[in-house]
C-alpha cells in the first residue's frame, strides 16, 4: 500500500537551494567567500558544488534507498547554497571553498565557518543526519532532533486533516446538489469543515512553535533608541557636534532665554 504526503506536507519537505553567483572575478579566501555566499542570512550553511552527473538533483544530500524525511526537515533550519560546478577550478572566485586535491561534494558549517563537516556526496543517510544535527546544535539553542521528530508528527496531522477535508468537500458538493445548500445535511457537513479548519489552525500554531529553535546568533532587532543613536553619530560626523548634545545643552542651560522671550 503506497502512501503519499499531502500538498501541505510536501511543501515542508521541499529543499530550498539558493543558487549564488560571484559578485566579481577576484579570487577570495575561504572566509571572504563564505561571507559573500552567506549574505545576511544568520543560519548555518549547507554548501553544495554541482557536478555534471548530479546537476539539478539532490543525490549528494539524499539517499534514494532510505527515508529522507528527517533530513529534509532538518535542512529547513539551514541556508542551502548551490554553487556552479566550475568552483573547483582555481580561477573561480569561490574556489577556496572547495580547494584541495579531493574537494568534498558538499560541506555543512556553522554560521562563521568555525566548524566544518565535509561530505563526499555518497555518504550514508546516517552520516548526513549526524552532520546536520551536530551543526544545528551549535547554532541553535533548542534540540533539533526532538524538534524534527515532533515536526514529522505534525505533518502526519496535516495529512489526516487534508484527507478528511477532501472527503467532506466531496460529500458537501453531493449534498448541496441533492438537498440544497441550506439543507440539514449540507449544514452538518459545513460544520465538519469548520472543525477541520480549527484543527488545521492549531496544527499551524504547533508547527510554528516547533520550528523556532532560536538562533544563538539571532540578529538584533533595532529599537528607536538605536536609530536615534545612529542618526546622532551621523550628525556629529558632519557638523562636529551631536544634534542630541546641542538639544540637551539647550535644555540644561537655565540662563538661556526661551524662544518666546526672544520674540518679546
Amino acid at each position: 500500500m503506497s502512501f503519499e504526503r499531502s500538498a501541505l506536507s510536501k511543501k515542508r519537505l521541499a529543499l530550498r537551494w539558493d543558487n549564488v553567483l560571484p559578485s566579481g572575478e577576484e579570487s577570495l579566501d575561504f572566509q571572504s567567500a563564505l561571507k559573500e555566499i552567506r549574505g545576511t542570512d544568520p543560519r548555518p550553511l549547507i554548501v553544495l558544488r554541482e557536478c555534471d552527473l548530479c546537476r539539478g538533483r539532490d543525490d549528494a544530500l539524499l539517499n534514494k534507498t532510505m527515508n529522507n524525511e528527517l533530513v529534509k526537515l532538518a535542512t529547513q533550519w539551514f541556508h542551502m547554497v548551490k554553487l556552479d560546478r566550475r568552483v573547483i577550478e582555481k580561477g573561480h572566485p569561490y574556489h577556496a571553498l572547495f580547494d584541495g586535491d579531493k574537494p568534498p561534494h558538499l560541506f555543512i558549517t556553522d554560521f562563521d565557518g568555525s566548524n566544518i563537516l565535509a561530505l563526499p556526496g555518497n555518504q550514508s543517510q546516517k552520516k548526513t543526519w549526524s552532520a546536520l544535527t551536530k551543526i544545528l546544535k551549535l547554532d541553535y539553542k533548542k534540540n533539533p532532533v526532538t524538534a524534527v521528530k515532533e515536526w514529522r508528527k505534525i505533518l502526519n496531522k496535516f495529512d489526516s486533516i487534508e484527507s478528511q477535508a477532501k472527503g467532506v468537500h466531496e460529500q458537501l458538493a453531493n449534498a448541496e446538489k441533492k438537498y440544497g445548500r441550506k439543507s440539514r445535511q449540507a449544514k452538518k457537513l459545513g460544520a465538519k469543515l469548520a472543525k477541520l479548519d480549527q484543527e488545521r489552525s492549531r496544527a499551524f500554531a504547533r508547527e510554528k512553535k516547533v520550528m523556532n529553535l532560536i538562533l544563538r546568533r539571532a540578529p538584533k532587532v533595532k529599537t528607536a533608541l538605536d536609530y536615534d543613536s545612529e542618526a546622532a553619530t551621523e550628525v556629529k560626523a558632519s557638523s562636529g557636534s551631536s544634534l542630541l548634545e546641542r538639544i540637551r545643552k539647550k535644555k540644561a542651560d537655565p540662563d538661556r532665554p526661551s524662544d518666546k522671550a526672544k520674540e518679546n
